[in-house]
């Protein structure tokens, strides 16, 4: 799901107690459900409420989501969000939960959640946005305003770490397995194990940093402040993409797979949970060679003969 400046200026009233009435606050009954969740699917929860508040003007209550206030708050998402799809499904995946537990409470008489597949399309994959070697390279000349953060971003290049294992990752997690420098952690989001040997330029990035015993391998300064430097990065490089830890990401996959890594090595490496993760970057391959194939076409195009139908000329007799 990408990262995304969220406006809070909608103001957020203290939620009525789930005793005080029988249209309690969705604030009430959300934050009541995520107490024992993961941190991500809390961050995920407290957006959506900011999303949901910011549409309506005020703080939402239970009752007043119907199934025509659903359809529209999902167009509002798709056409008046920077939100990609696949996130805003997310959202109201988030959304039909918590409604779910309202009925289970009894605050509802049924889910007024319309089926999630008729408010996002389905032919709507999400977009994975990625840089090509030449482009590593570019950004990698490029001076940053804080070069720990140029560092961090070109070894999560080379090896798909999340912002989130990057800013915990510790010298302690880096061994030798085999003969090679291997990183072996947990990841923070999914509490699942990964390891991924070092190539000789993420090694390099790593030589670079001075070694402090018991301390982050990258000290990195707030995620606001490293927003702000990525985008006068890829300003000062002329790039012209917008570039997050996500891209970063998204980069691994797409250089492992035309590289010819297998797509299962590659899903573990990333640490996907599901190989249907992996298949999207397989996706942004294949449509990567079919875009290098046609524009062998253009080499001909000031030699095309009068025959609109092939690029070649007939065998001479």
């Amino acid at each position: 799901m990408r990262t995304q400046s969220i406006s809070t200026r909608a103001v957020i009233p203290s939620p009525t107690p789930l005793s005080a009435g029988p249209n309690p606050y969705l604030r009430t009954v959300a934050l009541q459900r995520q107490v024992s969740h993961r941190e991500n699917s809390q961050n995920i929860c407290r957006t959506l409420l900011i999303h949901l508040c910011n549409y309506a003007g005020h703080e939402v209550r239970l009752r007043e989501l119907t199934e025509s206030f659903i359809r529209r708050f999902a167009t509002h998402l798709l056409r008046d969000t920077p939100l990609q799809p696949n996130s805003v499904r997310t959202y109201l995946q988030k959304l039909h939960a918590i409604l779910e537990e309202a009925v289970r409470q009894r605050l509802l008489p049924y889910n007024p959640m319309p089926f999630i597949g008729t408010l996002v399309p389905h032919d709507a994959g999400p977009s994975r946005a990625f840089l090509t070697t030449a482009e590593i390279l570019l950004l990698a000349r490029t001076p940053c305003r804080h070069p720990a953060v140029r560092r961090a971003f070109l070894f999560a290049c080379f090896t798909g770490l999340r912002l989130s294992d990057i800013e915990t990752q510790r010298w302690e997690h880096l061994h030798t397995v085999a003969g090679v420098p291997t990183i072996v952690k947990l990841q923070k989001k999914t509490r699942t194990e990964i390891r991924i040997p070092l190539n000789r330029e993420a090694q390099r990035l790593l030589d670079e940093e001075p070694r402090r015993e018991g301390g982050p391998v990258f000290c990195l300064p707030s995620r606001s402040t490293i927003a702000a430097d990525l985008t006068l990065w890829s300003a000062a490089a002329a790039l012209g993409k917008h570039l997050t830890f996500h891209v970063s990401r998204h980069t691994f996959a797409t250089l492992l797979l035309t590289a010819g890594v297998g797509i299962y090595t590659v899903s573990r490496l990333c640490g996907h949970r599901n190989i249907r993760t992996t298949e999207i970057y397989a996706h942004i391959i294949d449509s990567t060679l079919q875009d290098g194939v046609a524009r062998v076409s253009t080499l001909f195009d000031q030699r095309r003969p009068p025959h609109p139908d092939t690029i070649f000329l007939p065998p001479s007799q």
